[in-house]
């Protein structure tokens, strides 16, 4: 299965990055470093109260903003993580990063209206702010507004300094199929900045759906060799591939984000493997020991314990296969998002052994 939980690490480690290049002095620093500990202890309410103070000493500081959206994300409050990263983008409406942290915790959270909301409060603030622009673009298209959209990326298009405008456009032209005006964005991008890895992703992706199943491989392979981390971009690369229903395209490229990958690897990425090996019937003793691997670091996740059990399945040790089920229903809770298919897969494994099956089990 290729699901993971939804987490804000991401974020965190953007954090670790502000943390480094924004050193500070005098006595906002201190309620900073403060509010960095408490973060960092799980203390949310006394992070917020250094991070406040450190705003105080320190008017317009960005990074102690970032700190205060960790914070209300820890007390589960995306409404006022979301406007904590809206200030930050305000007091420092040039960087980059910013922008990226608010859309993955709009991702992460499943809010993007939140996201539009405050994106249109800062272009209210900055009318020419492209980055805000690609960025509300972003937003509308995850809303589905794709004339919002395409309206908000095209003006940011026109003489951005960066990709993203041009990579969200060109998914956006794939969407209908507009694909030679999709290759077309994307290559101007290149023009621009050769060698950039989202892009040269964007333009594989829009040769995978394009059927051009070549072409996507010399783009994925130009963005393997300009990677820092050609692990990542493998496993990237991996799940564009199982989007498209190239499953044996997709284990090449998950192999070669486990060979290239830091060691050890991540239980996601040994189990989204395993599960596309089950999914195709291939090398099953391989992909069990995978999904061994996934579940001995971590336990109580049923969608690892799912494809263990899944596998079991297919190698015809249906009772081992059930007790694993049986592990995987109880991690999950009952009002789940994954419930109902854990059941039909223990009603599954019920039937191939001609066992009765009750929803009770």
């Amino acid at each position: 299965m290729n699901r993971q939980p939804a987490r804000w690490v991401g974020a965190l480690a953007l954090l670790g990055v502000f943390v480094i290049e924004n050193p500070q002095c005098g006595v906002g620093a201190e309620h900073y470093r403060l509010a960095l500990y408490y973060l960092d202890q799980g203390q949310y309410e006394r992070t917020l109260v250094e991070a406040r103070r450190a705003v105080r000493e320190h008017a317009g500081d960005a990074p102690s903003y970032l700190v205060m959206a960790m914070a209300q994300l820890g007390l589960k409050r995306p409404d006022e993580a979301v406007a904590a990263l809206g200030q930050a983008i305000l007091a420092d409406p040039g960087n980059p990063q910013y922008y990226a942290a608010l859309r993955q915790v709009c991702q992460e959270e499943k809010r993007f209206d939140l996201g539009r909301q405050v994106l249109d409060q800062v272009l209210e603030a900055q009318p020419e702010n492209r980055l805000a622009k690609s960025s509300l673009g972003w937003a509308y298209a995850q809303l589905d507004d794709e004339e919002q959209a395409r309206q908000w990326l095209e003006q940011a298009a026109q003489g951005d300094t960066s990709t993203f405008a041009q990579v969200q456009l060109g998914r956006l032209y794939m969407r209908h199929q507009r694909f030679a005006e999709a290759i077309g964005v994307l290559e101007q991008a290149l023009e621009r900045l050769p060698g950039d890895t989202a892009v040269l992703l964007a333009l594989g992706e829009c040769h995978l759906r394009q059927g051009t199943p070549e072409k996507a491989r010399q783009d994925f392979a130009a963005a393997l060799e300009h990677s820092g981390d050609p692990g990542a971009i493998a496993g990237q690369i991996a799940g564009l591939c199982y989007e498209q229903g190239l499953r044996r395209l997709a284990i090449d490229y998950y192999e070669q984000a486990l060979s290239r990958g830091p060691q050890p690897p991540s239980p996601a990425l040994l189990n989204n493997l395993a599960w596309t090996y089950g999914e195709e019937s291939l090398q099953l003793d391989h992909a069990l020991e995978l999904s061994l691997q996934a579940v001995k670091s971590d336990a109580d996740n049923p969608v690892y314990l799912d494809t263990y059990a899944e596998l079991l399945h297919k190698k015809g040790q249906g009772i081992h296969a059930i007790a694993l089920m049986r592990r995987a229903l109880e991690a999950e809770p009952a009002d789940g998002e994954q419930r109902p298919y854990l059941m039909s897969q223990m009603q599954k494994f019920h039937q191939a052994l001609g066992l009765p099956y009750s929803s009770s089990l």
